[in-house]
């Protein structure tokens, strides 16, 4: 009865506007004690053909049916990218507990709609009269903390409970792409000096690629030639001179082919320092040993306290483990691995915290 609810509200959305593919996909709200870390996380597909600032999230109230809080998609926190579907997080304290619900808004289309501990009406715009549908699972003050409830695949699939959460990541078994990129891309991030912002990449092998672009803030500022088609690394780097103090960028990273299909393939945040002195960065070493059976390390050197996220995917962009999830501290920090359950072959190894993302490619050889 959801996926029907959702593909009719996509369906008459359509006929009024380009409406993106979006949806609400996880959530943690209550926990034993006083809540920590509670946010919202939204998938949209392909959010370089729609307008981020008019995609806007609402929180209501089950009781009344009254929104209490709402915020634009374009001011959360870009995560993972698998294929076209782009993960996004909102990182927001006092998300209610009990009865509650939400919705996703593209101008005036309603997009996604969900509850949470029972169903209810609104009583207000934009919801106004819309019933929101329990999801079926739920956290309670008994629930440790780190957990989430989740959507299992696309819209209309079961929602469950994790004890683990997944922000800006694909959930537990959620597979939304199966189809490897041509383009094995292993390193996007920004790195900010007195007047400028660095943005560094790195392919690991790349098949008719004839070039890259780079988006800031929904524009295109910056493109140059691919390698065409390698099976070595290849490293590229832009140096974006036309920033300010203290404002946040939002890049986008792509590739086209020689028949000109544009692919996107990461996102990130990037904020430049109000003064003129440089942001701290984490850097990433090569893992070693590499290839490994079946242990190897990861190591860091942090320059801010931060959260940060080690993850293994395959080629394909599929989570495969999750290896790190952690407040640091500043400082060298040496993460041990163990790949004893993985089969042979080539994976990707994530590090990424809440502005920055690298990539390093392991192989495991058993």
């Amino acid at each position: 009865m959801e996926k029907r609810l959702f593909s009719l509200f996509l369906c008459l959305g359509t006929l009024l506007c380009a409406v993106p593919q979006a949806w609400i996909n996880e959530i943690h709200y209550d926990n034993i004690g006083a809540d920590v870390d509670e946010f919202v996380e939204v998938v949209v597909a392909d959010p370089e053909s729609c307008s981020l600032g008019d995609l806007t999230l609402y929180m209501y109230n089950g009781y009344d049916g009254r929104p209490y809080c709402l915020e634009c998609v374009i001011d959360f926190i870009p995560g993972e990218r698998i294929g076209p579907y782009q993960f996004f997080t909102w990182y927001q304290g006092g998300i209610q507990n009990d009865m509650e619900g939400m919705i996703l808004v593209y101008h005036d289309t309603l997009v996604d709609i969900i509850a949470y501990e029972g169903s209810f009406h609104g009583t207000h715009e934009p919801a106004l009269g819309l019933l929101f549908p329990d999801v079926g699972v739920a956290e309670t003050s008994a629930s440790p903390a780190g957990g989430s409830i989740y959507l299992s695949g696309f819209p209309g699939d079961p929602w469950d409970y994790a004890s683990l959460a997944t922000p800006g990541s694909p959930n537990h078994g959620q597979v939304l792409c199966d189809v490897p990129t041509p383009v094995q891309l292993s390193h996007f991030s920004a790195e900010t000096s007195a007047k400028s912002l660095i943005l560094r990449w790195r392919s690991e092998s790349e098949l008719e690629n004839a070039c890259w672009r780079l988006y800031r803030n929904g524009d295109l500022l910056y493109s140059c030639r691919g390698a065409g088609t390698v099976n070595y690394p290849v490293d590229y780097v832009f140096q974006d001179k036309t920033v300010l103090k203290g404002s946040r960028y939002r890049y986008v990273l792509s590739h086209c082919d020689f028949s000109g299909r544009e692919s996107f393939l990461d996102t990130l945040q990037a904020i430049t320092p109000a003064g003129n002195s440089p942001s701290p960065l984490f850097k990433l070493e090569l893992p070693f040993p590499n290839p490994c059976n079946p242990q190897s390390t990861l190591n860091l050197n942090i320059g801010i306290d931060l959260y940060l996220e080690v993850i293994l995917y395959d080629l394909c962009g599929r989570k495969v483990l999750d290896i790190y999830r952690e407040n640091c501290g500043s400082g060298e920090l040496q993460i041990p691995m163990n790949f004893g359950s993985l089969p042979s072959g080539r994976y990707i190894l994530l590090c990424r915290s809440a502005h920055q993302h690298e990539y390093q490619m392991i192989t495991l050889l058993k």
